[in-house]
C-alpha cells in the first residue's frame, strides 16, 4: 500500500505587498516525502531571495542522490560561511517522511516541529547541538495513517512577542491552540494550517512583526494509477511487460493502439471500440481490465494541455478528458514506457498539427506531473 503525504502551506509578508521572506519546496521518491521551509533574513525581496536560493539547492541536493543528512549538511556549512556577511543568509527546516511513516527532522536555527495525531498535539523532542556557528535541532517520530507534522517560521513561534507575550507565542502556545482543537475524526491538513497562520497574525499589528509560514503534512493512502504507452522494443518482451503492468497495484490504463492490441493480445481479451461525442479526440477502447484504454499521439498531446485546467471545465465524453482526470487525480502515477519506434509519428499530418511525438510528449507530462507534486516512477523496455 502506498502512503501519500499531502502537503497544505499557508504563507504571508511583513507587509501587504512585498514577497513572503519563506519559502517552501517539496521533493518526493519512492521512498520518502521531503519538505523543506526556509526563512530568508529580514524580510523583503532580500529574504525572498535567500529562502528561495537554498530551498532550490536543497531540492537539488535531494535530486542529484544526497542523503537528507548529507544535504542538511551541505547548506549548514555554507549558512555558516554566509552568517554575519553580505551574502545570502536563511535558517530552514528539512522533514523526512518515510512511506512507513518514520520521520526526521533537521532544524537549522527554525522552531521544533509538532506531531498532530486526531486526540493530541505534541512538539517533537530534540537532541540539540551546536553545528559550526548555529544550534542544531535533530528529532525522530513515527507519523500513522491520517497523522501529521507541522512546521513554522518564527514569524508564528514570535508573534505577539512584547504586547500580548512575554516571548512570543512560542512553539508551546501553538501547540495548546491546535490542542484546543481535538479531537478530531479526521486532521484536516489545510484547515488547521490556516488556523494557526491566522491567529499568528492576529498578534502581530499590520505591517509589523514577521513574515509567517506555516506547513502541514497529513499522510493517507495514496490513490496510484499505471500508464502503459508504447509497446517494447523486442516483441519477446510483450508477455512479461503486460503482465507486470496488469498486476500492479492500482488503475491500468493503455494509451496507444498498438499498446491496447498487446495488452488484448497477451492478456487474450478482446479490444472492442468504444463510442464518444468528441469531435477532436479519437475514440478508447474496452479491455477486460483495464479501466482505459485510449489512442496515443493525439491523445497524450491533448492530456498534456488539460492538465493546466480544472477538471470541472474538462469536456464531457472525451478519452482526453478521462484520462487528465486520472492523472490529476493519481498521487503516484507509475509509466511503463515502450520505446520502439513508431513510423507513423513521422507522417507530415501529425507535424502540421504540431503533434509531439509519444516519447517527447509523455516527457512533457511526466516533467508536469511532477511539478503539480505527483510521485511520478518509469519504467522504460
Amino acid at each position: 500500500m502506498y502512503i501519500h503525504t499531502d502537503i497544505f502551506a499557508v504563507q504571508s509578508p511583513k507587509k501587504p505587498g512585498d514577497p513572503c521572506g519563506d519559502a517552501y519546496g517539496v521533493y518526493r521518491n519512492e521512498q520518502a516525502t521531503h519538505i523543506i521551509l526556509a526563512d530568508g533574513l529580514g524580510s523583503g525581496i532580500k529574504a525572498h531571495i535567500a529562502a528561495n536560493m537554498y530551498v532550490s539547492r536543497i531540492l537539488g541536493l535531494l535530486n542529484q542522490g544526497m542523503t537528507t543528512r548529507e544535504s542538511f549538511k551541505a547548506v549548514s556549512a555554507t549558512m555558516d560561511k554566509a552568517w554575519g556577511s553580505s551574502n545570502p543568509f536563511a535558517v530552514f527546516t528539512i522533514a523526512r517522511i518515510l512511506n512507513n511513516g518514520h520521520t526526521l527532522v533537521l532544524s537549522y536555527e527554525m522552531p521544533p516541529a509538532i506531531l498532530l495525531t486526531k486526540n493530541y498535539a505534541q512538539i517533537l523532542t530534540t537532541r540539540t547541538y551546536t553545528q559550526g556557528k548555529a544550534i542544531i535541532h535533530e528529532a525522530g517520530c513515527t507519523i500513522g495513517m491520517h497523522e501529521g507534522l507541522m512546521l513554522v517560521s518564527d514569524g508564528i513561534s514570535q508573534a505577539g512577542i512584547g504586547k500580548h507575550f512575554r516571548y512570543g507565542w512560542d512553539t508551546e502556545g501553538v501547540r495548546k491552540f491546535i490542542q484546543a482543537k481535538l479531537p478530531v475524526e479526521r486532521i484536516n491538513g489545510a484547515a488547521i494550517a490556516s488556523q494557526v497562520h491566522d491567529q499568528a497574525k492576529s498578534y502581530w499589528p499590520i505591517g509589523k512583526g514577521d513574515d509567517c509560514s506555516v506547513i502541514s503534512a497529513v499522510t493517507r493512502r495514496g490513490i496510484i494509477v499505471n500508464l502503459m504507452s508504447g509497446p517494447p522494443v523486442k516483441k519477446s518482451m510483450d508477455e512479461a511487460w503486460v503482465q507486470d503492468f496488469i498486476q500492479s497495484e492500482g488503475i491500468h490504463i493503455a494509451c496507444g493502439g498498438s499498446t491496447s492490441k498487446i495488452a488484448a493480445r497477451v492478456l487474450k481479451q478482446p479490444m472492442e471500440i468504444e463510442s464518444t461525442a468528441s469531435i477532436i479526440t479519437p475514440p478508447s477502447y474496452r479491455i477486460e481490465g483495464f479501466e482505459l484504454a485510449t489512442e496515443g499521439v493525439i491523445t497524450l498531446n491533448q492530456v498534456y494541455h488539460l492538465l493546466d485546467e480544472e477538471p470541472e471545465n474538462y469536456a464531457k465524453d472525451s478519452p482526453a478528458s478521462e484520462l487528465a482526470q486520472l492523472l490529476k487525480m493519481a498521487d503516484k502515477i507509475n509509466v511503463w514506457l515502450g520505446l520502439a519506434e513508431n513510423l507513423d509519428e513521422g507522417n507530415i499530418e501529425f507535424r502540421q498539427q504540431g503533434l509531439l511525438p509519444r516519447k517527447k510528449i509523455m516527457g512533457k507530462i511526466i516533467d508536469k506531473l511532477r511539478q503539480q507534486q505527483k510521485l511520478v516512477l518509469t519504467k522504460e523496455a
